[in-house]
């Protein structure tokens, strides 16, 4: 296994999303270790952080629901730089602001949740049914327990 990122993540902030906020060596290194919990060749994806607006576009535009959303994942598939490219993971920064404040939560913790979430649905993991979910639930709360986030726990019983 190498030391360095088996996951290459991009991210992409909107207009609207200010810098400060979004934590992106934390984000990285948690997809990276979400990554690394179930697959072992290197690969890519794209993370935009975004805002209700943005997101509620792209819901409606690439999956017919005229809503915002806390997170969109698009799987690609393709070569890119010797790496398979997974896709595309869009979360809501607003959304998580919003919950995280509902919740009594961090936002930034809100924020790595949406996106580890993304990740494994481009991993294959589904949440569409009870013995689904409850795998993808265990995963994603160990990869952010291991991660040193709060909660994680509560976080994971949201799926």
């Amino acid at each position: 296994m190498t030391d360095g990122p088996l996951l290459v993540t991009t991210v992409v902030l909107a207009p609207g999303v200010a810098a400060e906020d979004v934590p992106e060596p934390l984000l990285r290194d948690l997809l990276d270790r979400g990554y690394r919990s179930k697959r072992k060749k290197p690969a890519a994806l794209d993370l935009l952080v975004t805002t209700d607006g943005e997101i509620a576009r792209l819901n409606r535009r690439h999956l017919g629901r005229d809503e915002a959303t806390d997170v969109l994942a698009f799987m690609d598939g393709e070569m890119e730089d010797g790496r398979v490219r997974l896709g595309d993971i869009a979360i809501s920064a607003d959304t998580a602001r919003r919950v995280a404040t509902e919740r009594g939560i961090r936002f930034t913790d809100e924020l790595a949740f949406y996106a580890l979430h993304g990740l494994l649905h481009l991993l294959g993991m589904d949440d569409g049914n009870d013995k689904d979910r409850a795998e993808m639930q265990r995963l994603q709360a160990k990869i952010m327990k291991e991660h040193g986030i709060d909660r994680a726990d509560e976080l994971r019983d949201r799926l």
